[in-house]
């Protein structure tokens, strides 16, 4: 799906206000996991934890100092995704990160009520990212499994005459993924995981002042297009799930008595 120009300007306030939270979750979510990393690995360095107060919301100065660390000295039970990730958004995407914790973005709505002068840039900026993002071949494969779901619970609803019990549900398993979005967010998710992967090899049987952190942060220490697929489209098992659909849809489709589509393909959904 490309990224429609005319999309980015008629928005409504439902849509900026979940990027707005979901920003503000995930810088704090970021600035807590490299703090976390620094402070534990100051433990092990000079058995005392590393002030990070000095930080503030400095994300990219965060991030240096978790390229200056050597996690690779310790114990690990995986050392995947201790490398600086690089993608397409190289350092423009944490310049923008770190702006929004800052607060030039996150308090931007509440400035635009009081101030005629304020501007409102977060989702004009996001637009600009999603027009650089690619996905994987099997990120969109789940999407389109994702959909087939959304599909086959309006069909099993209507069928039951559970229309009106089962929308709220249906109308949400029904959204559907923009992968210009998905991929910027995915780009996230993979700074994130090196921020959890270093915590977790820190704190993987160091030190008896640190409990396991990797128990904590292991869902985010998946390849990007698995948590997509587990944690996002909220998909258990693709293959079976695929098969299933597969049958419904071939049955559903047998069902209908004007049906000239014949039987449909994988992921035809």
């Amino acid at each position: 799906m490309g990224w429609d120009n005319q999309r980015l300007v008629n928005v409504s306030y439902d849509q900026t206000y979940p990027l707005q939270l979901g920003l503000h979750l995930y810088t704090s979510g970021l600035e807590r996991l490299c703090k976390l990393a620094l402070a534990c690995h100051g433990l092990l360095e000079s058995g005392s934890f590393t002030s990070v107060r000095r930080y503030l919301h400095r994300l990219s100065d965060l991030l240096d100092g978790l390229e200056q660390l050597d996690p690779t000295r310790f114990e690990v039970a995986s050392s995947r995704y201790l490398d600086r990730p690089e993608d397409e958004f190289g350092e423009d995407l944490v310049a923008w990160l770190e702006g929004f914790a800052s607060g030039g973005g996150r308090y931007e709505l509440i400035d635009s009520l009081s101030r005629t002068d304020a501007e409102v840039l977060t989702w004009d900026m996001w637009a600009g990212f999603c027009s650089r993002g690619v996905v994987s071949d099997d990120v969109k494969l789940t999407m389109s499994v994702h959909a087939g779901v959304g599909n086959a619970l309006s069909d099993v609803c209507t069928a039951a005459d559970l229309e009106s019990t089962t929308s709220a549900y249906v109308e949400m398993a029904q959204r559907e993924f923009s992968q210009p979005a998905v991929a910027v967010g995915l780009a996230m998710h993979r700074r994130a995981r090196w921020a959890a992967e270093i915590l977790s090899a820190i704190t993987y049987y160091t030190s008896n002042r640190l409990p396991i952190l990797q128990e904590v942060v292991y869902v985010l220490t998946h390849p990007s297009d698995e948590f997509f697929m587990w944690e996002i489209a909220r998909l258990s098992d693709r293959g079976v799930i695929t098969e299933e659909l597969t049958t419904h849809f071939e049955a559903f489709t047998r069902d209908e008595p004007d049906d000239e589509n014949g039987a449909l393909e994988d992921g035809d959904w």
